[in-house]
């Protein structure tokens, strides 16, 4: 069997090499073998007349509002602003899937999208409920902050709403789980509608380079990977084998060869949720409690401290943004293998001149059925403010139709053609992207982290304590913790 994948693996690595070398005139002299000599934007494909087979929503044909106003407030700046909505279709393939969504929305309803930009949401939403003011219709939230708003009264309650189907594709039934509170109350989704969801999965880069000097094939890696053999333990047997000191100073410092790297912040946060560890579990009225005290945290956690503190090829940068902007320039330089990020890294990497490769966050140990997905927790998720109440069936079947039109188009265009493809550097990647994607997950303790005393933080806090005993740690706090999930319990059993 291992063989087979392997000579499967081998002829999808050639692919884009004959592809190349049957495309290519031989004495063209703009032809460049740098695969990321092309612009910063990638250019969108003259469109082919071919069918539309992906899933549609059943919004009424007949549904029209008239040309009226869909006010839609955002954090501001251009990600964000991109997210929801762009001036013009200028060419670029992910702008003119955008412009192209928004046109298609607008031509369905017969209604105008209206960019609302903000610099703190948050503030704006506390705002708007405290002066009864009714100056945009839903939002697009920063999820971390967002998610304690939900029992403060001042949000609407998407389960009322018309039109909007949380079992469609388009939304992550996954979010939706974890936000549904006692089988009712669900104040916040997110899905295709967010590019910051697909932007924000976290996947494990590979440098090529390093690798095939130290281990032979990617082939071999991917192997490992399709055949679920993909490991904490087995990553961190890679990264023992990597480690070179370049200046020859016989100190370990930044200038050296490692097999991983990561900061103490989220980067660690990726590894927990590769590794299957999850925070709550939920009684038979549908209200969490919390689980994350158990073996197999204490063991990851001890697994963690190994490799970053006891295996010679791990490097850990400082916590802090400067930090990793510090791993994404050793990955790019050849001097890293191995680099838990999020995908919008690929953005960043299309001028890097070796080869990588992309796979998921490894598992627990093999006995782990799927390979899991943490999403950042910057994801924007979407509500809708107290004071919209007469606008409430343009505003469902706006989010629905919003949602249904990501799926079928900014998603593919994201997705399928710039991740895929254009940022790709090998046919498997698509595969592999299709696993990560297929493994995302969201967990109502860690999306209400904030409000229970940032215990989603608390394995990064140990491991930065340099300390690899979680159970002590969680003991400490165990009580509060409880205590404040109760409160939370009760605060939304209390939301009107």
């Amino acid at each position: 069997m291992k063989k087979a994948i392997s000579l499967i693996l081998a002829a999808m690595l050639l692919l884009p090499l004959f592809a190349a070398c049957s495309e290519t005139p031989a004495n063209d002299p703009s032809a460049s073998s740098n695969p990321t000599a092309a612009s910063d934007d990638v250019q969108a494909e003259p469109a082919e007349d071919v069918p539309e087979t992906k899933l549609k929503d059943n919004l009424p044909a007949d549904l029209s509002f008239g040309g009226a106003d869909v006010r839609f407030a955002h954090m501001s700046g251009k990600e964000r602003t991109q997210e929801i909505y762009v001036e013009e279709d200028d060419g670029d393939a992910l702008n003119s899937a955008i412009y192209a969504r928004n046109l298609k929305v607008e031509d369905r309803l017969d209604l105008t999208i209206v960019s609302v930009p903000a610099d703190d949401t948050q503030a704006l939403l506390r705002r708007t409920a405290q002066s009864g003011s009714d100056d945009f219709d839903l939002c697009a939230a920063y999820q971390y902050y967002a998610m304690g708003m939900a029992t403060e009264g001042i949000l609407r309650n998407w389960n009322d709403f018309q039109y909007v189907d949380t079992s469609k594709p388009w939304w992550a039934a996954q979010f939706t789980e974890a936000c549904t509170i006692g089988g009712e109350r669900l104040y916040f989704l997110t899905g295709d509608a967010a590019l910051t969801m697909l932007r924000n999965m976290a996947t494990m880069y590979v440098n090529n380079t390093i690798y095939t000097q130290y281990f032979g094939q990617i082939s071999d890696l991917y192997s490992v990977v399709l055949e679920g053999g993909w490991t904490f333990d087995k990553m961190s047997e890679y990264c023992e084998n990597v480690y070179t000191d370049v200046n020859g100073d016989g100190s370990a410092d930044g200038g050296d060869i490692y097999g991983y790297g990561t900061t103490t912040l989220s980067m660690l946060d990726y590894s927990v949720a590769g590794a299957g560890l999850r925070w709550c579990e939920y009684d038979t009225d549908g209200y969490p409690y919390v689980t994350i005290n158990n073996e197999r945290t204490v063991n990851f956690v001890e697994k963690l401290y190994h490799l970053l503190y006891e295996n010679i090829g791990s490097y850990i940068a400082a916590p802090s943004v400067e930090g990793e902007a510090d791993l994404v320039n050793k990955f790019k330089s050849d001097t890293l293998m191995f680099l838990p990020f999020r995908a919008d890294i690929s953005e960043r990497l299309r001028d890097m001149e070796s080869d990588y490769a992309i796979v998921p966050l490894p598992k627990y140990d093999e006995a782990q059925a799927e390979y899991s997905t943490g999403v950042h927790d910057s994801v924007s998720v979407f509500c809708v403010p107290i004071t919209n109440l007469t606008n409430a069936d343009m505003t469902g079947a706006f989010m629905e139709a919003f949602a249904s039109e990501s799926y079928r188009g900014v998603t593919d265009v994201y997705f399928e053609t710039l991740l895929k493809e254009k940022f790709a550097r090998d046919a498997v990647t698509a595969e592999i992207f299709d696993i990560i994607k297929n493994g995302v997950y969201f967990d109502f303790v860690l999306l209400h982290s904030s409000s229970i005393g940032d215990i989603g933080h608390m394995i990064r806090d140990v491991i930065s304590a340099k300390s690899s005993d979680f159970a002590s740690t969680y003991a400490k706090k165990e009580k509060v913790v409880n205590k404040q999930l109760g409160k939370l319990i009760e605060a939304y059993k209390n939301v009107g």
